[in-house]
């Protein structure tokens, strides 16, 4: 600060009392003059306009609305296509066309043209002349006229043949949706504060093919824009409806509302004579203070509100005049440092007993029920002695999870099938253990544990029971996990605990299951009792009840499961085989005796042993609160099964690639930094699994069904005629044949045509093309990997597709599949790039850091895959600019064959390839 310490400076309550500011000789007076930054205070802002808004819609008013009339006046006067070209031209150079797009004036143009056709003809010739971008203008033209006249007048006319018929594909394929109602349309009103036009624009959002499902775009949207100079033109076209209007900013509108339909989706301009009442909400959220003002009228109804914003507490205290009363500062443990609070009112503000009783604040207590906090002596002994397993962490990904992966869909994807999970949280202990002496201290304390959560949860987090024996206080937890997790993508699938029923005796086990199973439906979670959850994408998922379970016969299920990525059975468990600890040791209270407790665990026995067979071609979890052996009278696990479960507070898990145990997060009673722990599961599903091998004839939806299923990207919008799939010992096919009896093999969306013309020639031969690609293909691999794994151990990427393995964005090695020599290189795009002699020398020249890891990492190897010999004459010791792309031929070749991985058959070699050889040689050059 080079010695300045005056200037725009605030030391609010510090006393400058310590050994070292007295020495400094300060001007304690000046130090302590500003009392804040801010300058204004709550008393400055009212829900009357201020001056500068007044003089912006005054401008508004005189100017831009001026200029926007007529500009329109220029549009609509054009009666030839060399006038409207010329008009275009020139509002493309003016400042208008600044805040406002020259399609509003198309637009209007149209409107006008259905009173005067030549100018519709005048229109389209431009937009199939002149406007490139005219795409979403010629849709929107569809919306005011009829869809089949601007398809005919439209000639797109300035680009390639391909390009030229592509666009008027898009019209046509926009015209075929609307005829077909295949859209969704919104009609909303408005007044538009920059140009001071009353406006009612239309929205029409469509969907799209996303892996074979009818997905809704919602955003991007066709939108049309109707204008209207004065209310009374545009609520006579409105025929008085201003349902869906938000006309608030039209501050001078002098009208009688009454006459006209209005409903609580309509907002009105606030009248002067308006009797309107001020609420004030002051809390402290996300690291920052805010104050948000907020006006409503008699109706209830907020006409305006005003936040603001600091970041320091004392500009907060400023601007509010002292006056905290009712703030919420639940939060903001820093007021602890407060030396005093003169001046300032903290009535009935929500902070922790222990910040009340600094200031002298009064608080009510907080009274639980002691009775619903209780420990068993060999439970505690199990946490105990399993301590270590808990704090411990089975994670292996870096922190920085994208080097992993090549792309952002990748990343996701890892997301997806990555699955979190908790149990045993005991929030009464928590609370007791906390020391809570008041309402705001539980929500404290419980937001604590929440943000734990929040911070590391993936898009699906089980949370195993044993939350509260408190109901009211699972009911908080519940209610403040959706609150603060937002709207977003994550769900939370819950089963029950035995010490959730502890609050219940007199209660069956089903009427308890119904006030759990409420509270969790109306927060959007869920809840498992005996009921399977399935989820066949992000935003498609449901529970499957019990009953339906137990009524349907399982090909039924499983037909209903076909296109599940997860499924996941749950309930309580029970522990009706459990001889040792069960309800005779009051594991549930007074609420559950033996014979209920073993009658339980019996019927999701029975429903486990009714789906396995089911449940076995999915990938499965089964989650209960009790370990298995509990519930079932046979421990042992399923190997296609992942187990998660809690109770027992003895925390292990066990993991070999086969049989898969996950009880290793059970918080316990004693715990006070909860954390999340996590398990990968295998997010692909095989559509057609239940087919027995031979040829089918599929249709084109059955095919993006089973493509999604794979995780496969692609197009697929073909017209076929006969679809053949194949299926051979776990391996897939997929055929075309045309009207005239050509076949070709499907990739993806594209075809690649078959020489022989018979289907049952490829079906007899799968196992032998398999066979010729697998096998040298293993090999390659297995090498590519190795070379992944090194690049992955120094910070890259390891991304592998195709040939090419990625370091990152820019730098690359490529392997060649003939000869399996490795090159590195450089390269901004598929054609510019610089070949370098070895991976080592581009790590030198192009990534220095990782170049730093490199040489820490073969300190005392004697060989490395990074570091392989090339041949003398491969490339000169300097790196060599090279322009061909033929590596990427290969690479699109290999890609092919490593669908196999899927076990997806993509390609078809005629030629016998000689043995331990891909079968791409002669597609890969040696070019230097």
């Amino acid at each position: 600060m080079d010695g300045d310490i005056y200037e725009d400076a605030c030391y609010y309550q510090y006393a400058f009392e310590d050994e070292f500011s007295k020495n400094l000789n300060l001007d304690i007076n000046r130090l302590k003059k500003v009392k804040s930054f801010v300058t204004e205070t709550v008393d400055d802002y009212s829900c009357e306009r201020s001056q500068d808004e007044v003089e912006s819609y005054e401008h508004c008013e005189k100017v831009n609305k001026k200029c926007v009339k007529q500009w329109l006046d220029k549009f609509n006067a054009c009666d030839t296509y060399e006038q409207f070209k010329k008009v275009c031209s020139n509002y493309e150079k003016s400042t208008v066309s600044q805040y406002k797009r020259i399609e509003f004036f198309f637009f209007q143009y149209a409107f006008d043209a259905q009173y005067n056709k030549k100018h519709l003809d005048v229109l389209m010739e431009y937009l199939s002349k002149d406007y490139y971008i005219g795409g979403n203008a010629v849709q929107g033209l569809c919306l005011i006229h009829t869809p089949e006249v601007i398809l005919d007048k439209y000639d797109f006319s300035q680009a390639s043949v391909a390009t030229n018929r592509k666009r008027k594909k898009e019209v046509k394929d926009f015209v075929k949706d609307l005829k077909n109602q295949d859209v969704e349309m919104t009609v909303v009103g408005y007044f538009d504060k920059v140009t001071h036009f009353y406006c009612e624009k239309t929205q029409v959002y469509r969907y799209y093919n996303c892996q074979g499902r009818k997905t809704l775009n919602q955003w991007r949207s066709v939108d049309v824009c109707r204008a209207f100079e004065t209310f009374d033109e545009f609520v006579k076209y409105r025929k008085g409806n201003l349902k869906n209007c938000d006309l608030s900013e039209a501050i001078d509108l002098d009208v009688d509302f009454s006459k006209y339909t209005t409903d609580d989706t309509t907002k009105l301009p606030i009248r002067e004579d308006e009797n309107l009442s001020c609420k004030v909400l002051k809390v402290y959220k996300n690291g920052e203070f805010a104050v948000c003002q907020f006006w409503s009228n008699e109706d209830k109804e907020i006409v305006k509100q005003q936040v603001h914003r600091f970041s320091y507490f004392f500009d907060f205290v400023a601007f509010l005049k002292g006056d905290l009363s009712g703030a919420d500062l639940l939060f903001c443990t820093g007021m602890k440092n407060l030396s005093n609070i003169d001046g300032i009112n903290l009535s009935d503000v929500k902070m922790t007993s222990e910040l009340c009783e600094q200031f002298n604040v009064q608080y009510k207590s907080y009274d639980y029920d002691k009775k619903l906090i209780g420990e068993f002596p060999a439970v505690e002994k199990n946490e105990e002695e399993t301590a270590l397993v808990l704090q411990s962490s089975r994670e292996f990904v870096s922190s920085d999870s994208s080097m992993l992966f090549g792309s952002f869909g990748d990343m996701f994807l890892w997301n997806f099938n990555r699955i979190s999970y908790i149990s045993d949280l005991h929030l009464m202990h928590r609370i007791k253990n906390a020391g809570c002496k008041s309402k705001e201290d539980v929500v404290f304390t419980i937001k604590k544990i929440i943000d734990d959560i929040l911070a590391e949860s993936t898009s699906l987090t089980l949370i195993g029971g044993d939350v509260s024996s408190e109901f009211s206080i699972f009911e908080l937890f519940v209610k403040m996990l959706r609150k603060l997790a937002g709207s977003g993508r994550r769900t939370f699938v819950f089963v029950l605990g035995n010490h959730e029923l502890w609050n219940f005796p007199g209660l069956s086990v089903d009427e308890i299951v119904d006030k759990y199973r409420t509270v969790l439906k109306e927060n959007g979670m869920y809840l498992l009792h005996n009921d399977l959850f399935y989820r066949n994408e992000s935003d498609d998922m449901g529970i499957i009840p019990y009953d339906e379970l137990i009524q349907s016969d399982n090909p039924a299920i499983l037909e209903k499961l076909r296109c599940t990525r997860l499924v996941i059975l749950g309930g309580l468990g029970f522990s009706g085989y459990n001889e040792e600890f069960n309800a005779n040791d009051g594991v549930y209270r007074a609420t559950v005796d033996r014979n209920t407790e073993i009658q339980e665990s019996k019927k999701f026995e029975q429903l486990y042993d009714k789906l396995t067979d089911v449940l076995a071609k999915k990938n499965t979890v089964i989650f209960t609160h009790t370990p298995k052996k509990d519930w079932c009278v046979d421990a042992k696990c399923h190997d296609n099964f992942v187990y998660v479960s809690g109770h027992t507070h003895r925390n292990m898990f066990f993991d070999d690639g086969v049989k898969r145990i996950y009880a290793d997060n059970q918080i316990g009673y004693r715990n006070e930094s909860p954390h999340l722990k996590s398990f990968l599961m295998d997010g692909e599903y095989d559509y057609f699994c239940n087919y027995e091998d031979g040829i089918y004839e599929i249709t084109s939806q059955e095919y993006q069904d089973f493509s999604r299923g794979k995780n496969i990207s692609m197009t697929f919008n073909r017209q076929v005629n006969i679809l053949y799939m194949l299926k051979k010992n776990g391996y897939y096919c997929f055929i075309h044949k045309t009207k005239t009896g050509s076949l070709s093999m499907l990739n993806g969306g594209a075809l690649k045509k078959l020489n022989t013309k018979d289907v049952n020639y490829y079906y007899d031969n799968m196992d032998s093309m398999i066979a010729f690609i697998e096998t040298p293909l293993k090999k390659y691999t297995a090498y590519q990997e190795s070379i992944a794994d090194e690049i992955r151990k120094i910070g890259g990427s390891g991304w592998i597709h195709g040939c090419i393995i990625d370091i990152d964005y820019y730098n690359h090695v490529y392997v060649n599949p003939v000869d399996m020599t490795v090159r590195s290189y450089w390269a901004s795009d598929i054609v510019n790039k610089l070949v370098y002699p070895t991976v080592p020398a581009l790590l030198k020249n192009e990534c220095p850091e990782l170049y730093a890891n490199y040489l820490k990492l073969i300190e005392g190897e004697k060989s490395n895959p990074l570091a392989v010999k090339q041949t003398k004459n491969e490339v000169s010791l300097l790196p060599q600019e090279y322009l061909e792309t033929d590596i990427y031929k290969a690479s699109r070749e290999i890609k092919k064959m490593q669908k196999l991985n899927s076990n997806v058959l993509t390609t078809w070699y005629d030629i016998v390839p000689e043995r331990n050889e891909l079968p791409c040689k002669k597609l890969v050059s040696n070019k230097e």
